[in-house]
């Protein structure tokens, strides 16, 4: 009981915190389509039976935030005022399934796409039924004739058209318009609105905090398809909720496993249609034009759902869950917390006001008149042609969507029979089989790379807020350490994953900070934050692969990450000085190896090129004594063969490198000098050189070696 409450108030403080800015903002441009236009200028336009009174009533119809009930006296006064029977339907329509303050509310709470997908839808299904009516016509007595004395009362109690101002007024100062436009938004329009959007918020939490999650898909067996949609229609028909306390009801529905398509079915039959407006719109349009505007509603809605669910599954999904998981950054924060108190604050000025008065009273009535049809209620009446034609119009529909299963792209389809599988791997497209309770079918994403987050919530490339305690772990030295992983992963057996586990992303989780258990507890906080970061992570994802591989789930971990590693927040500065001295400590480590690396790579360019010189040089000496041994050798040749001749020009050569500089005069032997004698040497002269008469062979053409 305990967890309920405290699940209860923490559903119902997401829903008014994530949607009283949007709220806010919706009353507040309601103010100004009070005070800007003028309810006249609808009444003139839509007085003709065509196409286009039609158009312009759903466009006119769909920004005003009236529920299906506050609807009917502005459709009455419509209609007096010359307003055509098609363009009044339409109007009928629009104006309920959509208007600017559940715009709002939608963007905020399911996004873009949906905050696109439900106007459009509600604008069509109005123009869908206005073109009906004009084809379909309707013999009996208009609403001023035909209406019962309840119903006419109680469409002449409110005001005509409560959504935009009668009349222009012109020459009014821009204060005077201000405050008309905050009297009405968050005046009479909250009075109004009030009871029922604070009614939807609780039912929101209380939703919330009762069904598990992937309730529909696990529970119910329902995840898309005409079945979920077919069952908001039986919900959502006779239902009193106006658009906007809709909107969080429907958010919290797509949360726990129910399609977007059965969610936009249930946004706009709901808002549209009650048990109390069926009968009015009955007596003001009569029979026939009822009948269109119900088979508007839902046909357009059940196609709107379809299409949706073909298109944006998953877009309007992640949207809905990630409302409900995403942290703001601070600003955004103060700025919805103070909306929040703002809403309350008005809601409490509305319930001092009215004592919710009028809510209380249509909650009332529309309990009465469920207990009436409950009463008036008999078998009999089950067995007239009309209702057996729709009972078996239904039940068809029904086992036929029960009995087909399309597979899309990158999944595969899985078939029971009686409750064994019978087919575990159905390619994409379109399958028949036994309709419930004989057999079932569903199909499952095997292709798409799934992602959990654990340790924090939302997505990883964002902001990753940390989700209670999950995320702490004690180390080996006692110490209190932060870890946030990812967890990529990927169906493999589809039956396997469907029917042999409940929960496959609890499971998993529980797994993985089992696996963060061990590895932190087997090592100290300072190898985990700092320089081993990389060896845990390769350690956890090999460790939780292994695991899930063991378990034979019918899927498979493809990769695990840390995204995260701090110490706890309170130290967390200071652990921050000691990675960052370790990180500076290991630079100048590696600066230094890379220092001795370069100082020795010089080193040995140095010894390379100073051994290459030697050889070089060595070589050089090496030649040059081999060319001097190799002209000593020839001189030895040639003094073998002359060998006076030999070491006189030896002599002579001698005395040209000693004596350079003076003129020198050599002279044979016995030869007159004149006044000149010039015997260098010894005391004696050199012997008389003898030229030999004929040259020996080898020798011709050799002169004596005395110079001039």
């Amino acid at each position: 009981m305990i967890a309920f409450l405290i699940a209860l108030v923490t559903e119902t403080a997401r829903v008014l915190y994530e949607g009283s800015l949007y709220i806010l903002i919706g009353f507040f441009v309601a103010g100004l389509l009070h005070e800007f236009l003028p309810g006249g200028l609808i009444a003139r336009h839509l007085g003709k039976s065509s196409p286009r009174s039609v158009l312009l009533a759903a466009l006119f119809g769909a920004p005003i935030p009236l529920c299906s009930c506050g609807v009917l006296p502005a459709a009455a006064e419509l209609q007096r005022k010359g307003a055509s029977r098609p363009a009044v339907t339409s109007f009928l329509i629009s104006t309920p399934e959509t208007g600017v303050d559940s715009i709002a509310l939608t963007y905020g709470l399911l996004g873009p796409v949906m905050a696109i997908v439900r106007p459009i839808a509600a604008v069509l299904s109005a123009v869908v039924a206005g073109l009906l009516a004009i084809v379909v016509r309707d013999d009996e007595p208009p609403a001023a004739q035909g209406l019962g004395a309840t119903a006419h009362a109680s469409i002449e109690t409110a005001d005509p058209i409560e959504g935009v101002d009668e009349t222009p007024r012109p020459g009014r100062s821009a204060l005077a318009r201000g405050r008309s436009v905050i009297r009405h938004g968050f005046g009479s329009l909250l009075d109004e609105l009030a009871f029922w959007l604070l009614f939807g918020i609780a039912l929101t939490g209380v939703l919330g905090a009762l069904l598990p999650n992937d309730f529909f898909s696990r529970v119910l067996g329902w995840d898309r398809g005409l079945v979920p949609m077919l069952a908001m229609v039986v919900m959502g028909v006779p239902l009193y909720l106006c658009a906007s306390a809709s909107t969080p009801v429907a958010t919290a529905l797509i949360a726990k496993g129910l399609s977007p398509g059965a969610a936009l079915v249930f946004l706009l039959t709901g808002p549209g249609t009650n048990a109390a407006t069926i009968a009015v719109v009955g007596q003001l349009l009569g029979r026939r034009l009822l009948r269109v505007y119900l088979v508007s509603i839902i046909g357009v809605a059940l196609a709107a759902g379809l299409l949706l669910d073909a298109l944006a599954f998953d877009a309007v999904r992640a949207s809905a869950i990630q409302s409900a998981a995403k942290s703001d950054s601070g600003f955004v924060a103060l700025v919805k917390i103070s909306a929040a108190i703002t809403f309350l604050a008005l809601a409490a000025a509305s319930f001092y006001r009215t004592r919710f008065r009028e809510g209380r009273r249509d909650l009332a009535k529309n309990a009465r008149d469920v207990r009436d049809l409950l009463r008036r209620f008999q078998l009999r009446d089950l067995t007239r042609p009309p209702v057996l034609a729709s009972l078996a119009v239904a039940l068809l529909a029904f086992g036929t969507a029960r009995a087909v299963l399309i597979v899309g792209p990158g999944e595969r389809g899985v078939v029971q029979r009686f409750g064994r599988v019978v087919a575990s791997d159905l390619d994409p497209g379109l399958h028949l089989h036994w309709p419930a309770p004989i057999g079932r079918g569903f199909a499952v994403d095997v292709d798409g790379v799934r992602q959990l987050s654990v340790g924090f919530a939302g997505s990883a490339a964002g902001d990753r807020s940390p989700s209670g305690d999950e995320s702490f772990f004690l180390t080996a030295d006692e110490n209190v350490i932060d870890l946030r992983s990812v967890v990529s992963w990927r169906v493999v057996d589809p039956a396997r994953f469907t029917l042999g586990l409940d929960g496959a992303e609890g499971l998993l989780r529980a797994r993985a900070r089992s696996v963060l258990v061990d590895i932190a507890t087997g090592r100290t906080i300072d190898a985990i934050y700092a320089d081993g970061r990389l060896a845990v992570e390769r350690a956890y994802r090999d460790a939780l692969v292994a695991e899930v591989e063991a378990l034979d789930l019918g899927f498979r971990v493809l990769d695990a990450r840390l995204l995260d590693v701090h110490a706890p927040a309170s130290v967390h500065d200071a652990f921050r000085d000691v990675a960052s001295a370790l990180e500076d400590r290991e630079t100048e480590v590696h600066d230094a190896h890379g220092y001795a690396a370069e100082r020795h790579a010089e080193g040995e360019g140095e010894s390379a090129a100073t051994t290459e010189a030697a050889r070089a040089e060595a070589n050089r000496v090496a030649r040059l004594a081999d060319g001097t041994a190799g002209a000593f050798a020839g001189i030895a040749r040639a003094h073998d063969e002359y060998p006076d001749l030999t070491e006189r020009r030896l002599w002579l050569e001698a005395l040209e490198r000693t004596l350079p500089a003076p003129r020198k005069f050599i002279l044979a032997a016995g030869a007159a000098g004149g006044d000149v004698d010039l015997w260098v040497g010894g005391a004696a002269a050199p012997p008389p050189l003898v030229l030999p008469e004929t040259p020996p062979r080898g020798a011709a053409g050799r002169k004596d070696a005395r110079t001039p």
